[in-house]
């Protein structure tokens, strides 16, 4: 959204242009400063609006998406809401495969209050397969099924477009060429170290491709959910499946961009999303609330006097009948 903008176009038009807000009580006692940007204030709620509008955008363009043809995607929550709203304002169908077992009813809710159709998606096996008692969920695992369900769909109908969230160059690009230049006008370029959580790993991706360019001593930080890591299990241990999990993921690990990793319970998550509303006022979700934890072990490791960035990715209203750290 441009600041001196009277009169949008659509909705569309107020994507972005999201200022950077400093914690003035959290995290006070490190001597950091700590920045975080509130991106539940783009239209849906979420910073997935970015990648929403850039992907459809790409897609309408190579004539992939046109009049006729509907939007699918799997998604735990917020690039689904965030479809569902681009594809609002745009006149597609939209369809998501939500997992069930995790399926937060206040996303999907959302989601159908943009005409999105949402499908339940199984994942008792994934779900049954954790080896932790941790009830964070990462993103990029409960979403296979559903991504299997796209595929084939899209093997058999013309009428339809997956998005592909998980390994779309739209996806990292939204970032590097929209979030992080946002944050080095915004900064100045003056950062020590960002921290994100990682789902589809575009975020943290494209964030750190554009930082880096600007600052090669700049340090990048994952943020992942302790039930259900991904980068901490390593490369050998990420489940490449061809169409299904490759993309974003293997190509954040061949980075070499990522100098920490940093696991999050569900809890802690939690009670950090609770201060932040309690005491900086600021109505976050659980994935925000790991974020600021991670900048807090960043500034408590690097010591007084430096700055350290984090996005918020979403609004704590679609986390009030279901509180949990999912990615």
């Amino acid at each position: 959204m441009k600041s001196d903008m009277k009169i949008a176009e659509s909705m569309l038009d107020l994507i972005g242009n999201i200022p950077l807000v400093r914690l003035n009580r959290i995290g006070k006692d490190t001597g950091c400063e700590i920045l975080v940007k509130p991106e539940f204030l783009n239209p849906s709620g979420s910073i997935k609006d970015r990648i929403a509008l850039y992907m459809v955008q790409e897609a309408e363009r190579e004539g992939k998406l046109k009049a006729g043809v509907a939007i699918i995607e799997a998604s735990t929550g917020n690039t689904g809401t965030s479809l569902s709203f681009v594809a609002a304002v745009k006149g597609y169908d939209m369809v998501v495969y939500s997992p069930a077992k995790v399926a937060n009813p206040a996303r999907a809710a959302i989601m159908q209050a943009y005409g999105c159709r949402v499908e339940k998606v199984d994942t008792d096996a994934i779900i049954a397969a954790s080896s932790s008692d941790d009830t964070s969920v990462h993103g990029g695992r409960v979403e296979i099924f559903g991504r299997k369900i796209c595929r084939d769909l899209e093997k058999e109908r013309k009428d339809v477009w997956w998005a592909r969230q998980f390994s779309s160059p739209q996806n990292t690009a939204a970032h590097r060429d929209w979030t992080a230049q946002e944050i080095l006008e915004q900064t100045d370029g003056l950062l020590d170290a960002f921290a994100a959580s990682v789902g589809t790993g575009g975020t943290l991706l494209g964030v750190a491709q554009a930082l880096r360019m600007r600052n090669p001593y700049v340090i990048i930080a994952g943020v992942e959910p302790a039930g259900s890591p991904l980068l901490a299990s390593g490369k050998d241990a990420y489940p490449v499946i061809a169409g299904i999990t490759d993309g974003i993921i293997p190509e954040l690990f061949d980075s070499g961009l990522v100098n920490r990793v940093y696991s999050i319970t569900d809890a802690e998550a939690i009670a950090m999303a609770h201060r932040l509303a309690e005491e900086e006022g600021i109505f976050c979700g659980m994935s925000s609330g790991a974020n600021v934890l991670a900048c807090i072990r960043i500034a408590q490791e690097l010591g007084p006097q430096k700055r350290i960035v984090t996005v918020l990715p979403d609004s704590r209203d679609r986390y009030l009948m279901v509180e949990k750290y999912t990615t």
